[in-house]
């Protein structure tokens, strides 16, 4: 049987995977009203917007896949 070596992605690795291709999208409060965080997969913020509809489509013209953070 084969000893399992140590992993060969380190944990900055495994962050950047997908950092250029999935941007998450989250909703925040600020005040009483609800504002979208668009963040890489990363962790960069990229962006705020007023609504959903907003961070999906920032997301999607600038090549990015967005995924929703509940």
């Amino acid at each position: 049987m084969q000893k399992h070596k140590e992993s060969i992605f380190s944990e900055a690795d495994f962050a950047s995977l997908g950092a250029d291709e999935i941007a998450y999208v989250r909703p925040f409060m600020k005040g009483n009203k609800k504002h979208f965080l668009l963040i890489a997969g990363d962790g960069r913020q990229l962006g705020v917007a007023p609504n959903y509809q907003t961070a999906i489509a920032a997301a999607l013209e600038n090549n990015f896949e967005p995924v929703s953070l509940h």
